[in-house]
């Protein structure tokens, strides 16, 4: 079986708030990237786009009046917002409400690098096991004997939630999800891996529906640990590094005919999807070239049927790592000319932060946005490709684009319907 697949909605929480206003900062160039108000004692950066989502916000969401606080990790919460947000831009008010005959046919699909915890209890145990004087002095020591001794504050329940399958757990009883259901952990990459594996299912028959996309609170302490561990962190606000973002967003994919028969409008097409892993040129991430995007680059436009200069939208990375940046923006200049072929470049990266597994979901829903709204945001631009003020445009077809340093990337072709 092979059906068309589109679009019909999208839902996200940004630091910026929900999608809607994610969109109105874009399009304005506001950051909501600021200092941190919590204490993050010697994690740097101290800054970064941190998401605040009142409780009450999700409670209010289609199927959200059954959360409870006490079971979402960060990266549950963000994705149980996102998918509340779908739901109700497609018009799922009460998706418990739904013929077994629909829910049976719906599913869920989420990207997350991991299921942190915010690290109060976990950090507290590390710290029994540390040796605070040998931190403050850069060098690691930890003491395994020491780890029952940290264990008092933690009960079993704090090891259930975090599994990783816990945010697509949630979302799926949230949205009264009775088909597939699938985790996809990695990289930041994962967002975007998990819409294009949703829309070939999809294609495939395998649902009707599917709510997919990534969550990512990047802020949290220890995403901050391990990025600051490989020296992708900015030192001060300005300089260049992974900025940290949080983020869950999120699109509706269903098979046309579904989409028709409940009445519902399909905003864009999905015409090509890819994804491919290419070592990269150290341990720490980063390919020595250009190569493996535009190889990324002309299999989706190959699937997609299209030219080059067919594409009017290109949503970037762009996570802020000086030599991933440049390669990125070397690829799009090798496929689509130095000056895209008059393409737009869509960069939310300095209005969100660099979001983990949602930064590339985000991406491709400011695409179908674009082709909503007919309203490209401006760009800060990307390494040797210069900024550009927004504009009215109509985008009909567009590229987006995910890649990680270390070494994956996923790409996915939307047309306008």
């Amino acid at each position: 079986m092979s059906r068309d697949v589109v679009i019909t909605g999208w839902g996200a929480w940004t630091g910026a708030g929900d999608d809607e206003a994610t969109r109105a900062a874009w399009l304005e160039g506001r950051s909501s990237v600021r200092a941190f108000e919590k204490d993050l004692v010697g994690l740097p950066p101290g800054f970064g786009g941190w998401a605040d989502i009142p409780f009450k916000e999700l409670r209010g969401l289609p199927g959200g009046r059954d959360l409870r606080p006490g079971t979402l990790t960060a990266f549950t919460k963000l994705a149980c917002a996102a998918v509340g947000r779908a739901l109700k831009n497609v018009g799922v008010d009460d998706p418990a409400a739904d013929d077994d005959a629909v829910a049976d046919r719906r599913g869920v699909y989420l990207g997350s690098y991991t299921n942190f915890p915010e690290m109060k209890k976990h950090l507290a145990l590390t710290h029994v096991m540390g040796d605070a004087d040998a931190a403050t002095e850069d060098r690691y020591s930890i003491d395994d004997a020491k780890i029952m001794a940290g264990m008092g504050g933690l009960r079993g329940f704090d090891f259930l939630k975090l599994m990783n399958n816990m945010p697509a757990a949630h979302t799926t009883i949230q949205a009264n999800a009775r088909g597939p259901a699938n985790t996809y952990l990695g990289v930041s990459t994962a967002g975007l891996q998990a819409v294009g594996r949703a829309a070939e299912h999809v294609s495939d028959g395998l649902a009707d529906q599917i709510i997919a996309g990534g969550t990512g609170p990047g802020t949290l302490e220890g995403l901050l640990l391990v990025h600051s561990s490989y020296g992708a962190l900015p030192e001060a606000e300005g300089a260049r590094g992974m900025i940290p973002g949080d983020a869950g967003a999120c699109v509706v994919v269903e098979s046309a005919d579904t989409a028709a028969a409940r009445g519902a409008t399909a905003v864009a097409r999905v015409t090509g999807y890819y994804d491919l892993f290419a070592a990269p040129r150290t341990a720490r991430g980063g390919w020595a070239d250009a190569s493996p995007l535009v190889r990324l680059l002309r299999v989706v436009l190959d699937q997609a049927g299209w030219a080059p200069g067919d594409v009017d939208y290109i949503g970037a990375t762009a996570s802020g790592l000086p030599d991933l940046d440049s390669v990125e923006a070397a690829a799009y200049a090798e496929v689509f000319g130095p000056d895209l072929g008059g393409a737009a470049l869509g960069v939310h990266t300095a209005v969100t932060g660099f979001t983990e597994a949602a930064h590339g979901t985000v991406g491709l829903m400011g695409a179908v946005q674009a082709m909503a709204d007919g309203r490209v945001p401006p760009s800060p631009g990307l390494g040797v490709l210069p900024a550009s003020a927004g504009a009215e445009r109509t985008v009909r077809r567009a590229i987006v684009v995910s890649v990680a340093p270390e070494g994956h990337g996923a790409a996915i072709a939307i047309e306008r319907t």
